[in-house]
C-alpha cells in the first residue's frame, strides 16, 4: 500500500469516528425519558398488554465493570476490523447479530447460532458481526448496546455499496412494549426502545434493511422502523408474550422455528415467515399458552431486492451442491 492510498485510509476512518461520535451524541439525547423496564424487574406495561416477569440467574463471574466499558472500542474496532468490502455487481448481505439480556444463556447461544447459519448459508463469511451481553463472551465480543450498535453499522455502512447491499439485523431479549431489554448487571446500560432503533438505523444510511426482532410485545416495534425499503418480522404481536426464554435452551420458539428449521429449506426471509409462524403457534397450543401471533411487514420496493438476494443465493448453493461443498439442507 504506497503514503497515499494509506493517508486516504486513514482519513476515512477519522471521519467515520467523528460521524459516529455525533451521532452517539445525539443517541445519548434522545435516551432520556422515562424508566423502561429490564428482565428481571417489573417491566413497564401499557393498558391492556400482557406482561410478565423474569427471574434471572445471577451471574457468578465477577464483572470488571471499568475495564469493560474502557474496552469497547477496541472490541468494536477489532471486530469490524475483519469485515469484506462489498463487491461490484454482487448484492450482498451483512449480518448484525444483537443479544440484549446477559441473564439467560439463550440469547448468546441463539446469536451466535444464527450467525453460524448465516455464514454457512447465505453467504455473511466476513460479512457479520455479534454483539452480545454475557459474562462468557465479555472479554471477547462487544457489549449488546445502542453505542457498539450505531458504531458496528457506521463501520458497515461504509464497506457496503448501500444502494445494492442487504443489512440483516436480528435483535433477541426480554422485551416490554416498545423496549428491547438490554441488561447485564452490574452494568448500567439503557433499554433499546423502537425510536432508538429507528434513530440508530436512519444515522447508518444504510437502505436495504432486514430487521428481526425476538422478544415479547416485539410487534410493537414495527410502526417505528417500517418504510418501503425494509423487511421487519416480530417474534409477537404488540399486546402478546413471545416464548422459549429459558436459560438451559438453545432457541427461543421463534428462533428455533424461523432460523433453525424454516430458513434451512428457503433462502426467501419472506417465505420462510408464514411455516415458522404456524410451527409456533402449533407448540403454543401444545403447551397451552395465549399464541403470540407473529407479525411481518414487508415494503414494496425492497420486495425485488429480496428476490435478487435469494436468486443469488440459490445459485451459490447449486453450484456448492455439484462440487460437493453444500453443508446446509434443500434449496
Amino acid at each position: 500500500m504506497n503514503k497515499d492510498t494509506d493517508h486516504r485510509g486513514h482519513r476515512q476512518s477519522f471521519l467515520h469516528g467523528l460521524k459516529a461520535a455525533a451521532s452517539i451524541i445525539a443517541l445519548c439525547g434522545l435516551m432520556v425519558g422515562g424508566p423502561v423496564a429490564a428482565a428481571g424487574e417489573e417491566p413497564v406495561k401499557k393498558p391492556g398488554t400482557q406482561s410478565i416477569k423474569i427471574k434471572p440467574p445471577p451471574i457468578k463471574k465477577r464483572i470488571n465493570v471499568e475495564k469493560i466499558y474502557y474496552s469497547q472500542f477496541g472490541l468494536v474496532t477489532m471486530a469490524t476490523r475483519r469485515l469484506a468490502h462489498e463487491r461490484p455487481g454482487t448484492p450482498d448481505l451483512y449480518f448484525v447479530g444483537f443479544g440484549g439480556d446477559a441473564h439467560q444463556d439463550v440469547f448468546l447461544r441463539e446469536v451466535q447460532a444464527v450467525r453460524k447459519l448465516f455464514d454457512e448459508r447465505f453467504d455473511t463469511k466476513n460479512r457479520s458481526v455479534v454483539l452480545i451481553n454475557n459474562p462468557k463472551t465479555v472479554t471477547k465480543i462487544p457489549l449488546a448496546n445502542s453505542h457498539n450498535l450505531l458504531a458496528g453499522l457506521d463501520r458497515i455502512s461504509g464497506m457496503m455499496n448501500i444502494d445494492e447491499d442487504v443489512l440483516f439485523l436480528f435483535l433477541t431479549s426480554h422485551g416490554t412494549p416498545d423496549v428491547l431489554s438490554v441488561n447485564f448487571k452490574p452494568m448500567n446500560m439503557n433499554n433499546l426502545t423502537a425510536k432508538n432503533l429507528k434513530f440508530v438505523l436512519d444515522q447508518s444510511r444504510i437502505k436495504w434493511r432486514v430487521i428481526i426482532v425476538s422478544a415479547c410485545h416485539s410487534g410493537s416495534f414495527i410502526d417505528d422502523l417500517k418504510n418501503e425499503n425494509s423487511l421487519i418480522i416480530a417474534a409477537s404481536h404488540a399486546d402478546r408474550l413471545s416464548f422459549g426464554c429459558s436459560h438451559k435452551n438453545d432457541w427461543t420458539y421463534f428462533g428455533r422455528a424461523y432460523f433453525d428449521q424454516a430458513l434451512r429449506n428457503t433462502f426467501s426471509f419472506t417465505d420462510a415467515f408464514p411455516s415458522a409462524a404456524k410451527k409456533v403457534g402449533k407448540w403454543e397450543k401444545e403447551q397451552k399458552l395465549k399464541p403470540s401471533l407473529p407479525q411481518i411487514h414487508v415494503g414494496e420496493a425492497i420486495k425485488p431486492k429480496l428476490r435478487e438476494i435469494e436468486a443469488r443465493l440459490k445459485k451459490r448453493f447449486k453450484s456448492a451442491k455439484a462440487g460437493g461443498g453444500a453443508k446446509s439442507s434443500t434449496q
